[in-house]
Order: C-alpha cells, then structure tokens, then sequence
C-alpha cells in the first residue's frame, strides 16, 4: 500500500512556526543587547543642566563615564572669580562634584556718587550690567540731564552707563506774566529764587464798575520757571439785579453786584422756597446757583418711611406667628426662671444649716469626750 498523498497546505503550519522561532529569537537577543548597554550605562552621567553665568567648553556628549571630566568658562558679560573651580568630576552617584556658576560674577559699571544737592538710586539694588540707577534733587533744585541711566554691557568683559549722571541745579523762576488791567508786586525784580510769591491787583476803574481779580491773586515760584498757578484776571463782572418773585433779599440795601457778591433770599408769607436761599455773583456775570422760586401754600412735608409692619394688614413683631403667644412664653419664661432662682436659694440655705448642725454636733461629742477624759 502507499500512503495516501499529503495535502497541498501540509507543508505551511512548520514554515510558520519556523519564522516564529526566528522572530523570537530576534527579539530576545536585541533585549539582552538593551539591557547590556543599559547596565554598561548605569554609572554614566548625563549633562549638567544649563547654568546662567557659564557655559561648557567643547561640544557636549550624551553620557559621561565615572570620573570623567568636564570643564566650564564664563558667558559674556560674567568674570571668573577666583578660586571657584571651573571642572567638574562624573561621581558614581551619576552626580557632578564640584557644580555651581558661583564663579562667574556679572560685570559692573563703576559705581556712581552722589550729585551735589541731589542723591543717586539703585533701583535694582545693584550696579552690574541690567541694573537701573536712578537721580533725584533736594528740595529747592531741580534735575538737569537723565533721571534714569542704565549699565549695559559694552564688550565681553566690560561694562558702562548709557549716558553721564546728570546735575541739581537750584531753582529759579523768570517773572511772572503781565496782566491787563492790573499789575504784581515786585516788578523790579528779574530772576525770582524758589517759593518766592508776588501778589497781583487790579488797576481803578474810571468807569462807573471796578475791576475785579478773578482767580488767584498770589503765585509761588514752584519748579524751574514754573509758578503755582495761572496769572489771575482783572475784568468787570456784574451781575443783574436779582428779583424773586413772591420773595425779597436779605438785607435789600445793596443795588449793584460785582465779583464774589453774595445774597439771601426769604419768601414772602403764603410760599414757600424752592432752591438755594444762597446765590454768589460768579466771573461769568450770572448767579451760582440760579435764583430760587417762591412757590404758593405750605411747603410739601416728606414723610419719613414707617416700618412695614406699621402698614396695615402687615402683622406687628407681637402679632402672628410671634404675636400674643410670644408674649405668654416670656411671661412664662420669666416665671419659671424667678422659680428657679428661689429654689436654688433654698437648697444653698438648707445645705448651710445642715453644715452648721453637723459642725455643732462634732464640737459637742468633743466636749462630751474630753471631759470623760479629765473626770469633769
């Protein structure tokens, strides 16, 4: 007999099975590759992080083996300062020993002095290459030049102010402006020193109005040509006669106003005011505030707002839910409370006296003792 044929696909299940075993076997021998170089690598150091003042000479490397060594230099703008060390060691703690950039300083710009009358500001607390200094005057002297210098960096080790420190010059002011219609004190005079003043008034009039001085009258020398406030003006200001209706003024001897004037305002009986009683005669020829009104019958009374449960059908504190019940429990309350304090000034008194009793007791047993004792 021959054996009967082997199908066609027979063949395939150990061609799989071969290529499996090949995949295994990749596999497992790249892992023990990994795992070789891993181990190799266990007491590698990586890189030291990036410092702010040094950098690392020669290009860097992935992994660094125990006791190898690698060796830093100052950035731009920092100096070595000596004897920080420069090199640190791969430690088998896959640590670097010494690491620090405490060795490279920032590079300074000389430190300023003092301007006379004035004083110099760090305002970042330092005076190395980024740092602020800033200048200010005493009073009576004023700032000529920057209130603000910078330290900037002018080369890899050098360092300067971006400009010259500036000066205090002591204040002075040109005169004050020329009004028209009037004039200042000290006229003669050409060059006025710090917080002098000059007091302004007007000319006369040869008309029937005078002049009046609107605004202030007296200006200091404040800053360096600089007055405290803005000359004042000498013009004519008049206001109408102020009428009110149903009303008069208080008093009413005065027939003209000018500048400043002031009156009061009453009404007549029967009315009542609506507005300011008071009106002042401004530089604009008007009254501020305008002129009150005096309006007909009893002037309106605005009721103050009563609590809501003054309204009716609204219940009262003592009314509803709180109502005359609440009453009955704080009298009850009151009365249970008064109970209380009674009974508990009895007992306090009946514990007393049977302290007293019991005390008495014991002297007397005492007595009774020791004169048994003497034969009394």
């Amino acid at each position: 007999m021959t054996a009967a044929p082997l199908p066609p696909d027979s063949t395939h299940p150990r061609r799989r099975r071969k290529s499996y075993t090949l995949y295994w076997c990749s596999l497992g021998i790249s892992a023990e590759a990994l795992l070789f170089l891993l181990s190799s690598l266990s007491d590698a150091c990586e890189l030291p992080p990036p410092f702010e003042a040094m950098e690392l000479k020669g290009a860097p490397k992935l992994y660094y083996a125990v006791g190898e060594r690698i060796e830093y230099k100052c950035k731009k703008g920092y100096l070595y300062l000596f004897p920080y060390l420069m090199i640190a060691t791969c430690e088998p703690n896959n640590t670097w020993v010494p690491i620090s950039d405490d060795g490279c300083i920032k590079v300074q710009c000389n430190m300023l002095q003092d301007p006379s009358f004035g004083k110099v500001h760090y305002i970042d607390g330092r005076f190395s290459w980024g740092a602020r200094a800033r200048f200010t005057c005493m009073e009576g002297y004023y700032l000529v030049g920057m209130s603000v210098l910078h330290c900037v960096l002018k080369d890899d080790d050098t360092a300067h102010w971006n400009g010259h420190p500036p000066n205090c010059e002591k204040i002075y002011c040109l005169p004050p402006p020329k009004i028209k219609n009037g004039t200042h004190t000290f006229t003669n005079i050409s060059v006025f020193k710090y917080h002098e003043a000059v007091i302004y008034s007007c000319d006369h009039n040869p008309g029937p109005d005078k002049f009046s001085l609107v605004g202030s009258s007296m200006l200091f020398c404040t800053g360096h040509n600089t007055w405290s406030n803005n000359p004042p003006e000498c013009k004519v200001v008049k206001c109408p006669f102020p009428v009110l209706q149903n009303g008069r003024q208080i008093p009413r001897a005065r027939k003209t106003f000018s500048y400043q004037a002031t009156v009061m305002f009453e009404c007549l009986e029967g009315f009542y005011m609506e507005g300011s009683s008071m009106a002042v005669c401004s530089a604009s020829n008007s009254w501020e505030p305008s002129i009150p009104k005096c309006l007909k019958g009893p002037k309106p009374i605005h009721p103050t707002k009563h609590p809501v449960y003054n309204y009716p059908g609204y219940p009262s504190p003592r009314e509803g839910i709180f109502g005359q019940e609440l009453d009955a429990w704080i009298n009850a309350l009151i009365v249970i409370t008064s109970i209380a304090g009674v009974a508990v000034i009895c007992l306090i008194m009946l514990r007393y006296l049977e302290h007293r009793k019991k005390a008495s007791s014991t002297s007397g047993s005492r007595t009774s003792t020791q004169n048994q004792i003497y034969g009394i």
